[in-house]
This record gives structure tokens, sequence and C-alpha cells, in this order.
């Protein structure tokens, strides 16, 4: 077994890119409640980047180990642990710090999968599917058929909500910056994916033969927000949930 491991650190909040180090630790030994974890994937979110520059909720103290959610497979387990095993890919809880090779948790805090999963997308289970699976039921009772629009539409979370739209009769126009993307995201079930422009509300208005558009997803504020409004029917809601242009809503 591996006498060190590698992670990611920082001791001020920052550009990531200045602030970020990589330093050597000591292989983790569980307690008795705890479990070592390898960790084989951790993603790269907007709200990792976010934390590490000190301006996302809930500010960390440093130094840190950045990383909100990942996958791993159990090495090993304390002597007190019954429900995990060496070998189990599972779910790491939130906030541990993921960006590192290996830690102990609590076997408790621990989520295993089904080992037909792969570890990449396991990693990735926790937020980004979740929030879409909100999004599109707790603000506006939709029924089949009805029209949900949403920017930032090629984020991970953008697709989630395609995908899980699609899968319960949904359509969605989905807005993106780049003319590349739209077959792409046609092809992961999006209804109508338009390139966002000045024309925006007319362009969703003949893609969708005028359709009474009631929920609204922002993650990108500013001008964008605006847009998307404003190809809402009236007593509609636009939910905000992240704001990737760094500008007010």
């Amino acid at each position: 077994m591996k006498k060190s491991i590698s992670a990611s650190v920082y001791e001020r909040h920052g550009n990531p890119a200045d602030v970020l180090r990589v330093e050597t630790r000591p292989w983790p030994e569980p307690a008795a409640d705890e479990a070592v974890v390898q960790m084989r994937a951790a993603p790269i979110n907007p709200a990792d980047l976010n934390a590490i520059e000190g301006k996302y909720p809930g500010r960390r103290e440093v130094p840190a180990v950045p990383g909100f959610e990942g996958a791993g497979v159990i090495v090993d387990v304390g002597a007190e642990v019954t429900t995990l095993r060496a070998g189990m890919l599972v779910i790491l809880p939130h906030n541990i710090g993921t960006w590192r090779d290996a830690l102990a948790v609590k076997a408790s805090e621990l989520v295993a999968v089904p080992p037909e999963i792969e570890p990449v997308h396991a990693a990735m289970l926790k937020i980004n599917p979740l929030t879409a699976w909100r999004l599109l039921h707790d603000y506006v009772d939709l029924a089949r058929g009805d029209w949900v629009i949403q920017n930032a539409a090629n984020s991970a979370a953008g697709r989630c909500v395609i995908q899980i739209a699609h899968d319960l009769n949904y359509k969605t126009v989905n807005i993106v910056r780049r003319d590349e993307l739209i077959e792409e995201l046609r092809g992961e079930g999006a209804d109508v994916v338009l390139v966002d422009g000045e024309n925006l509300r007319e362009e969703v208005k003949n893609a969708t033969g005028g359709a009474q558009i009631r929920l609204g997803l922002n993650a990108v504020g500013g001008d964008s927000a605006l847009r998307l409004a404003n190809t809402l029917a009236p007593g509609s809601t636009m939910v905000t949930f992240g704001a990737m242009s760094l500008q007010p809503l």
C-alpha cells in the first residue's frame, strides 16, 4: 500500500491558479468507525472554484483541500465498521475535500453504489442530477408536454435537466453560446437548442410555436438572465441557481 498521498491544498482564498498547490501527506489510517477511500474520480465544478476564491456560501476555513464531491474505492476499514468492506465503490460526503489520492471518512457518511456504475459517473451523481430533479419539481407544477427554458444548457446541471425532462415528457428550450453544441444537446434529448443573442425572444417563439413557457432556469445572470426572463409567459417563474457570468441578476 502507498506510504503517502498527494493532495491539493490552498492556504488563502484567491484565483485557483495562484493559490492551489500540491503537497505530500501520510497515507490515512482509519479510526474504529472510519473507512479509507482511495479516490477514483472527483469533478471540477464551478462551485469548487468559487469555494477556493472565497465566493461560495459557507466560506471554508483555510488551509483546506478543495472538492465538494467524488467517488472512490474502499481499501481499508476500522474495527467497528460492519456495513462496508474493501473493494466497494462509494460516494464521498459533501465538502470533505476530494481533490486528493485517499482519505479516511466516517463509514456512516459514505454511500455505496452498484459496481456497474462507473466511478466517473458516481463522482457526479450527488449534486447536478439532484439539482436538476428539484429544479423540475419544486417550483412549477409541470405536466407532460409543458415547456422549460434554460441557459448554460451545456453545463453538467443543464445536461441533467435535458435528460430528466425528456424522460418525464417535458419539452426543453436550451440556450447555449456556441453553434457546435446544438446537435450534441439534441442527441441528449433536447427539443430546441438556440444560440443566445438579442433576438432570443422571437427565436424561442418561432421554435416552440408560441408555447407558453412557465419555468425558466438561470445559471448565468446578467444580460442572459434578462433575455431568458423575456421569453417567459406572464406569471411564470424563473429560478436562479448560478451566476456563471459573475454579473448581477
